[in-house]
């Protein structure tokens, strides 16, 4: 997908209608309306011949070229950070989105105060004549905003303390966080993997809030699935900077599981999910690739990714109605195979002698390990533990002396 055909879905998203496309040409932006002279007049005769509602500009523009392109075109002019921020006010559902999304807003409506209040009358005076109608009022809301930011600063710190408690909460758990481009299916995986119902909708940024959900009842240690907000290529920096706390989940996860549209434009998204992944300190996380929508692609082209990707999976969430249920069951159980399979390849596997004294520990070594054999003894009882080398430091620190390891 080109990313003008991105800004097509974005605005479809948005409850838009595209009336048509225009590219310009040129080897330099003009600084007070973006456009040349000729491509404006192309767009005023588009605005008027299909009646048009607004303008959406793929580029990001200064506070100045959206007044003056606004004030010449007559209609609305929203670059390509304010419509997806646009689109992210509507999908919030979370209060901790909600919050985001304000201090985003917030933060790109800042510096574009001036062209809002150009309307009002100006003041005139001699030496020392007070300000403008336009330029108190101005300053007041400059405040206003900056009293919010500040707000909602606040408000998203208490909000990451939470996260921070439940994250200890989940300590003895392993994480994996569902990632990738938006619209390349996550939702629906999620939904497929662990049963969690989440909305599913063939739009971009559908899904905002992070969902965590237990991918099996029975493993241990417990393994845990996290949907995060998908990626696209220009995120705007306010957008990444707000999301920051909700991307952290991404951040703590012990496995990615990266979900890739396979009918889309794959180097462009694996790219853009480096770059994102990178500026979230990320990078250096295990990923396993999932290729998604194969149903959308050729049969050549399949062969082709598998030979490219011999490492990842190849699914179709979405699946008719013929056999669905039997595919649908053929394509979780192999992803969750994948999935206990990476973590079991890097277990740890211990004996140790717990005393009888001591039995009232045996809640916490079933739940940071998974117990493969167990022998009630004189001395006491002899276990094999298996477990990720940072559950069995978490139990070593935990039972102290209570338990002997054996060598």
């Amino acid at each position: 997908m080109s990313s003008l055909e991105e800004l097509s879905s974005l605005a479809y998203s948005l409850g838009g209608e595209v009336a048509g496309q225009i590219i310009q040409a040129r080897t330099q932006i003009h600084p007070a309306y973006f456009f040349g002279k000729g491509k404006l007049a192309e767009i005023k005769d588009k605005i008027r011949n299909d009646e048009v509602d607004a303008v959406l500009v793929d580029n990001p523009l200064s506070p100045k070229q959206t007044q003056n392109l606004e004030k010449l075109l007559e209609c609305e002019v929203l670059d390509r950070t304010q419509v997806i921020l646009e689109i992210f006010a509507q999908n919030a559902r979370t209060s901790e989105a909600k919050l985001q999304i304000g201090l985003a807003q917030s933060e790109y409506l800042l510096p574009r105060l001036a062209g809002l209040w150009k309307h009002l009358d100006r003041e005139r005076g001699g030496i020392g004549a007070s300000r403008g109608t336009g330029e108190k009022q101005i300053e007041k809301d400059r405040q206003f905003l900056r009293q919010r930011i500040t707000r909602f600063k606040s408000q998203l710190k208490r909000v990451e303390k939470e996260r921070h408690t439940q994250k200890q909460r989940r300590s003895n758990c392993l994480l994996v966080s569902l990632i990738g481009y938006t619209n390349a299916g996550k939702s629906t995986i999620m939904n497929a993997l662990t049963d969690s119902g989440l909305l599913v909708e063939d739009r971009l940024f559908a899904t905002l809030d992070s969902t965590t959900r237990l991918l099996e009842e029975d493993s241990r240690p417990k393994v845990l699935l996290s949907d995060t907000v998908g990626f696209i290529s220009n995120l705007p920096h306010e957008l990444v900077a707000a999301f920051r706390s909700t991307l952290a989940t991404v951040k703590d996860a012990d496995l990615l599981l990266q979900i890739i549209d396979a009918s889309g434009n794959i180097d462009e998204h694996l790219q853009t999910t480096a770059e994102v992944l990178a500026d979230l300190d990320a990078a250096s996380i295990p990923i396993l690739k999932v290729f998604n929508k194969i149903d959308l692609i050729s049969p050549t082209r399949l062969l082709m990714l598998e030979k490219l990707y011999p490492e990842a999976i190849f699914v179709s969430a979405m699946i008719g109605e013929k056999n669905r249920q039997e595919k649908i069951t053929t394509f979780v159980e192999k992803l969750r195979k994948q999935i206990l399979l990476f973590f079991d390849e890097r277990m740890k596997t211990v004996t140790i002698r717990l005393d009888y004294q001591h039995s009232q520990q045996l809640a916490n070594i079933y739940e940071w390990s998974r117990v493969d054999n167990i022998d009630y003894q004189d001395e006491g009882m002899f276990m094999t533990l298996t477990a990720i080398p940072g559950n069995l430091e978490r139990l070593r620190h935990h039972l102290g002396s209570d338990f002997t390891e054996m060598r």
